[in-house]
């Protein structure tokens, strides 16, 4: 009865169980909450004016209040009015680069945000810059800036020391290729957000990672692809949004700033995302979308679509 090794058995199948209770434990508390979270798509389209779409812009919404913008191309301010968000819940904008199909709509969520009852800080990130795009802070600063800003009039928001009913506190994110490590760039009580650069040609750019309420929903932004890093970011991803901008016979500078749809499919495998969606549509590819579906189900056997403007996505 008392056999050392019948002993030490049962010792190490009682802490497997202990393991197993523990384990089960925290992944039922990690659990999507799907009746908590959705994604609004507020734009679907590149920077070409074709269709009656916005430029590319996304909204998530918890527990029926908006509360993360990510991009906010052009189209995407009025697209967010008739969605019935209240501006005063968001706490966080997120930009992937600042090319202007992904951000020119910022200043009028600003010039808008004056006529609320808004108090609260605005939290905008975006990429470290270069010669060719400028920073999260540069970015804010030109357009809002006292001295050298394109609206001076909202420069008020930027000020510490001015009368104004809210602040916005810009952050860069490195972005340079030199380091592809991910990491935990926001955290607050119901959002954790990680970011990882990712190719864009010469452009600095980031791919971001949402979590809120035990969903994760993933962002790819323009890229190509050659850094081959995305499936890590968006890894176990609940939803990943990736940019449709090139066909699969692309050639050329394009494919260095794109991704083709069998990269887009097999990055979606590696990543074992539950739902990918397809954004970004470009007239080179609007109208190949049975092409686009059945390259990336070569490599991806998972739900796919090609959402519209204002389209609700729960993980």
């Amino acid at each position: 009865m008392n056999n050392p090794a019948i002993m030490r058995i049962g010792k190490t199948l009682t802490l497997l169980a202990f393991l197993a209770l523990l384990t089960g434990g925290e992944a039922a508390l990690a659990a999507c909450d799907s009746g908590r979270v959705k994604l609004q798509m507020l734009g679907t389209r590149g920077p070409e004016l074709f269709d009656e779409n916005a430029s590319t812009g996304y909204l998530i919404w918890l527990d029926e209040k908006a509360r993360v913008i990510i991009d906010a191309g052009p189209g995407t301010v009025q697209r967010f009015e008739k969605s019935g968000a209240n501006f005063d819940d968001v706490e966080l904008m997120l930009f992937t680069h600042f090319h202007a199909d992904h951000s020119v709509d910022f200043p009028a969520y600003i010039m808008g945000a004056y006529f609320t009852e808004r108090s609260k800080t605005l939290a905008v990130i975006g990429p470290s810059g270069n010669a060719l795009l400028p920073s999260a802070e540069q970015f804010v600063e030109r357009m809002l800036g006292d001295k050298s800003g394109v609206f001076p009039h909202l420069s008020d928001f930027l000020e510490p020391a001015a009368d104004s009913a809210f602040k916005i506190k810009a952050v860069s994110i490195q972005s340079s290729e030199q380091n592809l490590d991910i990491r935990k760039i926001y955290a607050t009580g119901d959002f954790t957000v990680r970011a990882m650069p990712v190719h864009h040609g010469a452009f600095p750019a980031l791919g971001y990672r949402v979590e809120t309420a035990g969903c994760t929903i993933s962002f790819t932004g323009d890229m190509s692809g050659l850094l081959g890093r995305m499936p890590s970011l968006a890894q176990d991803s609940d939803i990943l949004v990736a940019h449709n901008a090139i066909p699969e016979d692309a050639e050329g500078f394009v494919t260095r700033l794109h991704m083709k749809p069998s990269y887009i499919g097999e990055m979606a495998a590696k990543a074992g995302v539950r739902h990918l969606l397809l954004s970004h549509l470009m007239r080179r590819t609007i109208d190949r979308k049975d092409e686009t579906l059945r390259r990336i189900r070569d490599k991806y056997p998972g739900r796919v679509s090609f959402p519209n403007d204002l389209d609700v996505i729960r993980p």
